[in-house]
């Protein structure tokens, strides 16, 4: 997927902003979440959003809208442009930043993820769960003409991808049922895919190790995955291997990378 392009994950998830709340979750605060959610509904492919794209998203009225854009305009998190349309603001930038530099399993599996990029040709990536997606935190590409053009930021979907699979896989028992549950709140059809995403998951795990997916995300795209828990981490984490099916195999990635990525993963974790 080039950049600018909106991905399948990010069209499919509106997010129910009260969701399932249960009345004993009296610590709660709705419009905090609203607010949170305003910001999380600009996509990697958006420049600018205005108040009746933001409502469409979250499923809020506009005049609720309005009051937060200007709210978080004036705390810096948005930017309004003279047309009157909202930018993420560079407060957010400080958020993510500071995000980032706390994930030093970056820093140590960099060279291990460049060198199995390097010997299989393919895109290697880490992603962490936002809701329904699993967003990129670090990615290694090879020199080869045809690897994959994803970047840190970049939002895969949990049900269709190997990274989303393999996450679900290792998932505990409780967070998956979380998972589920958000997802039936938005609609059956995308509660059914992760659903199935789920049992493709487990299944791959019990055969090979690894989650897969050969041309379920795009059918042009071949990739595996596996779950890993960082070291002295307490979020769980995925890392990926894949490229174009008509350079990278589905056998090649099971025999000759799948060794490799589990090896990486084995080592990051223990």
């Amino acid at each position: 997927m080039q950049d600018g392009e909106v991905n399948p994950a990010d069209a499919a998830e509106s997010p129910d902003l009260d969701g399932a709340r249960s009345t004993e979750d009296r610590y709660y605060i709705t419009a905090l979440a609203r607010g949170l959610e305003v910001l999380a509904c600009f996509r990697r492919a958006d420049k600018s959003l205005t108040n009746q794209q933001i409502a469409e998203r979250c499923g809020l009225p506009k005049s609720t809208v309005t009051r937060f854009t200007y709210t978080l305009t004036k705390l810096g998190y948005l930017a309004q442009e003279t047309n009157g349309r909202y930018m993420l603001g560079t407060a957010t930038l400080g958020l993510g930043s500071a995000m980032l530099a706390r994930l030093d399993i970056r820093q140590l599996a960099r060279p291990m993820m460049q060198e199995l990029a390097e010997f299989s040709g393919t895109t290697v990536s880490i992603a962490m769960r936002d809701r329904l997606s699993m967003i990129y935190v670090e990615v290694c590409r090879s020199q080869a003409a045809l690897a994959l053009a994803l970047q840190v930021g970049s939002r895969l979907p949990l049900a269709a991808s190997a990274i989303g699979r393999a996450y679900l896989a290792r998932a505990s028992e409780q967070e998956r049922k979380e998972i589920l549950a958000r997802s039936s709140e938005l609609d059956e059809m995308a509660h059914g895919a992760l659903r199935q995403g789920l049992e493709r998951g487990l299944a791959d795990y019990q055969q090979y190790g690894c989650a897969t997916s050969f041309g379920d995300w795009q059918k042009d795209v071949n990739g595996i995955a596996v779950g890993f828990m960082p070291i002295g981490g307490s979020q769980l984490m995925s890392m990926n291997c894949g490229g174009p099916s008509s350079s990278v195999s589905k056998e090649f990635l099971l025999d000759e990378v799948r060794p490799r990525l589990i090896e990486i993963a084995r080592r990051l974790e223990s």
